[in-house]
């Protein structure tokens, strides 16, 4: 087959898929179920969320919630953890548990002839978790090892400190493995009280996609998971106040080849009405990988293999980061160029870069629907930010209906120089002239932790 490479490949035409229809249930024990029928394949996704995510750990204690989702499945009611897990694992079932700041969720996908079985063997971890003191050891251990592994990586230190002082003295600004030196001080009590007062009296929500009737996963829940009972007594609301001020710093990492850059502020929450221009600004700035900020620092200035810009939201804050990592000695360059983009996108926006990211984000929204783990995940932002049901319906159409107006607004309110954190990583004697050249005496060296060097 001849191909005339002279001519530009066409942009694909926009792929048609059917929007999955959500329904929401209310449980007799007020547990909200989020169901889809997909009858395509003979298996069944479930997710289930707890509101008892890592912000409800004690000051002195983080990483308890964290270390309770290592053990919860460590042993439940007759079973012990290897006959746990031998029993899901003849059913073929695939389980998860997982914790995040705002929610402690478990994750499981059956076929659907042992869904039943399969949500037995989930409820009696919820319900009945052993929390035995020989498990406790060694999962600590475990947790323990990872702080240690995390604290040498670059990238997660840069992350880590760039949390903390975004946010300052708000639940969002440690990790959720917390620390070595809180981490250390959990004992197992600690994990059954976690349980007993923040994890059983948190709301719970249910998402189920898959070959099921609602009827039967109505039955099911209610036989399994009735003795939950969803409560408000967990609360997660609080409010996170911007510095409204430039901040400069930097965190030695010595030896390091490599330079940790990020730049980033506070926004608005998930459910602010200008998201959809937020987002088509993101993708034109560095949300995709012919994005501005891509172009510039690793096409036409080799500084890096990869650099991008994100919105990212939890239930109560929201932020924008630009993130990279380039060679320690070009730190100075890729900070301006930086800079730059972030003042120009402020400045002007093209019409073809409105075309192309709206066009870009339409294109790939089908794609985040294609198996039923995607879907049941999709729905999980519906619940934490209190999105409507039809939020997915109305997606292209809102993507493709935002002004330039809109677009350039959004950039203005949401990408903030005179707000801005920015935080390198990297060998003191190499970076901190470098910024210094930059910054002058605004540069303030942190710790590992993200905490001021006195």
């Amino acid at each position: 087959m001849y191909m005339n490479r002279s001519l530009a490949p066409q942009p694909q035409e926009k792929i048609s898929f059917d929007i999955p229809q959500i329904e929401k249930i209310t449980l007799q024990n007020n547990v909200e179920l989020y169901f889809i029928k997909k009858a395509k394949l003979p298996i069944v996704q479930l997710i289930l969320f707890s509101s008892s995510g890592s912000i409800n750990d004690p000051l002195d204690k983080k990483g308890l919630a964290f270390l309770t989702s290592l053990l919860i499945d460590e042993g439940a009611a007759e079973y012990d953890a290897l006959q746990l897990n031998n029993e899901l694992e003849k059913l073929g079932t695939i389980s998860s548990i997982n914790v995040n700041h705002d929610t402690f969720t478990f994750s499981l996908l059956s076929l659907k002839e042992y869904f039943e079985r399969s949500l037995e063997l989930l409820s009696k971890i919820i319900l009945e978790p052993r929390f035995e003191e020989k498990d406790f050891g060694r999962e600590k251990k475990r947790m323990l090892d990872k702080i240690l592994q995390l604290k040498d990586e670059p990238s997660y230190i840069a992350a880590s400190a760039f949390e903390k002082q975004l946010f300052g003295s708000a639940p969002y600004s440690f990790p959720e493995i917390g620390y070595e030196s809180s981490a250390s001080q959990i004992v197992n009590n600690d994990v059954i009280n976690f349980y007993k007062n923040k994890f059983i009296q948190s709301n719970f929500s249910v998402i189920i996609v898959g070959n099921i009737e609602k009827e039967e996963a109505i039955e099911l829940l209610n036989k399994y998971l009735g003795k939950l009972n969803s409560s408000s007594l967990v609360k997660n609301d609080f409010v996170i106040r911007s510095e409204k001020r430039k901040r400069i710093f930097f965190v030695d990492k010595k030896e390091s080849a490599q330079s940790e850059i990020r730049i980033g502020n506070l926004i608005k929450l998930r459910d602010s009405e200008d998201y959809y221009a937020a987002r088509i600004m993101n993708t034109i700035l560095g949300g995709q990988f012919s994005s501005r900020i891509n172009l510039n620092l690793r096409e036409k200035r080799g500084l890096t293999y990869g650099a991008g810009s994100s919105l990212n939201y939890y239930r109560s804050a929201g932020y924008f980061e630009i993130s990279t990592a380039v060679n320690i000695k070009n730190t100075e360059e890729a900070v301006s160029e930086l800079l730059n983009e972030i003042n120009l996108i402020r400045h002007k926006i093209n019409d073809d870069e409105i075309d192309f990211a709206k066009s870009y984000l339409i294109k790939q929204f089908p794609s985040k629907f294609e198996t039923y783990s995607q879907v049941a995940r999709n729905i999980s932002p519906l619940i934490v930010h209190n999105l409507p049901l039809d939020y997915y319906h109305k997606y292209e159409d809102a993507i493709a209906k935002v002004t330039k107006e809109e677009i350039h607004k959004a950039a203005i309110d949401y990408v903030l120089p005179d707000e801005s954190i920015i935080l390198v990583v990297g060998d003191k004697s190499i970076v901190q002239p470098q910024l210094f050249s930059l910054f002058g005496k605004e540069l303030i060296e942190l710790d590992i932790y993200g905490e001021e060097v006195k």
